[in-house]
């Protein structure tokens, strides 16, 4: 059976052979990646600031001391020591009246061709793209304190860049579908340790509805939705298996813990996870690893199977030793076995 065929089974929940893998080693890996979309040469703007450095005239609007760069939709973000990407200091949209600074690009649609002709869909592992998050596309542009002042005070302008915004990414499923591609992953982080940053009411109100829009368009064209998403979103579970997310990609799994993802959850949505980031793997306590990863095995194999194991993409980020990583993946391999 091809990675192809185990990702689809687990997350179609049709009894899969073994848990999903999707670790650094390539040996271990059921997934694999493409680009999802090129935009038109012609539609982008020369943008003298698009790599890290020291700009007088950006530091002067942002009153920022450590390097700053802008994207392609006139962001400013900054960062100390080179270290990270940094946080989002001044956005497109300071005031909504200003809404029309944030650029979207047009996106070409002869990129299909280009997908046709490189024969993805003949690929043996699970085809993966990525899409242009949602609320983290207006946390930027609004920097986060006013984006969830705006879910109060200026519903109409958040529901128009919402709007705006996914249209352009369905647009890009459409350009897309048909072309091998399995699914298509979007990341928004929506909580802190203990809590979403907004109330249910307010996301079925304001957000939901994209999700839903996204996850219709990803659906057809015969793939697969999945959702990355850090801290504390037990709240907006129940409504985004609702929409349609097909996976839910948690690297805290055990703020749950998960033992909740796995009763609760796991028979309807897949979940994509490393052994969790933040409460075991920084121990460095090999018993404690193996022993959370070997009992992770157990939980989502008496809930199914619905789960695909993974690394974290940079251990050194959050003081990980990829070893102790390697600790975790070896245990998930030899228990990954599905009656």
């Amino acid at each position: 059976m091809t990675s192809k065929e185990i990702i689809r089974r687990i997350v179609e929940h049709d009894a899969p052979v073994r848990f999903g893998f999707d670790f650094s080693d390539p040996a271990y890996r059921d997934l694999t990646g493409v680009a999802s979309r090129r935009y038109k040469a012609q539609s982008l703007w020369e943008n003298p600031y698009d790599k890290w450095g020291n700009y007088p005239e950006l530091k002067k609007l942002t009153g920022f001391s450590g390097e700053v760069r802008m994207d392609l939709h006139r962001n400013i973000y900054g960062r100390f020591n080179g270290k990270t990407k940094g946080e989002c200091i001044r956005g497109a949209i300071t005031d909504w009246s200003e809404a029309d600074n944030y650029f979207i690009p047009e996106l070409d649609p002869s990129f299909r061709q280009e997908l046709l002709a490189r024969n993805i869909g003949a690929s043996d592992k699970f085809v993966i793209t990525g899409i242009g998050s949602l609320f983290s596309q207006l946390r930027d542009a609004r920097l986060i304190a006013n984006a969830l002042a705006d879910t109060v005070e200026e519903p109409e302008a958040l529901r128009a860049f919402m709007d705006r915004i996914t249209d352009h990414e369905v647009e890009a499923i459409r350009i897309f579908s048909g072309c091998g591609i399995d699914a298509a992953v979007i990341a928004d982080d929506w909580g802190t340790q203990d809590r979403t940053f907004i109330s249910p009411n307010a996301f079925r109100s304001l957000f939901k509805p994209y999700y839903k829009k996204v996850a219709d368009a990803l659906h057809e064209g015969g793939m697969k939705f999945f959702m990355h998403s850090c801290g504390y979103i037990y709240a907006f579970i129940e409504d985004l298996i609702e929409v349609g997310v097909d996976a839910l990609q948690f690297d805290q799994p055990d703020v749950y813990p998960t033992e909740t993802l796995a009763l609760e959850f796991a028979r309807r949505v897949t979940f994509w996870s490393p052994v969790d980031i933040q409460k075991v793997l920084p121990t460095g306590d090999r018993a404690v690893i193996e022993t959370r990863a070997r009992e992770m095995c157990e939980l989502f194999r008496a809930a199914g199977g619905g789960f695909i194991a993974k690394d974290y993409p940079t251990y050194g980020d959050i003081g990980v030793d990829p070893e102790w990583a390697v600790w975790a993946r070896d245990v998930i391999v030899r228990n990954s076995r599905l009656p």
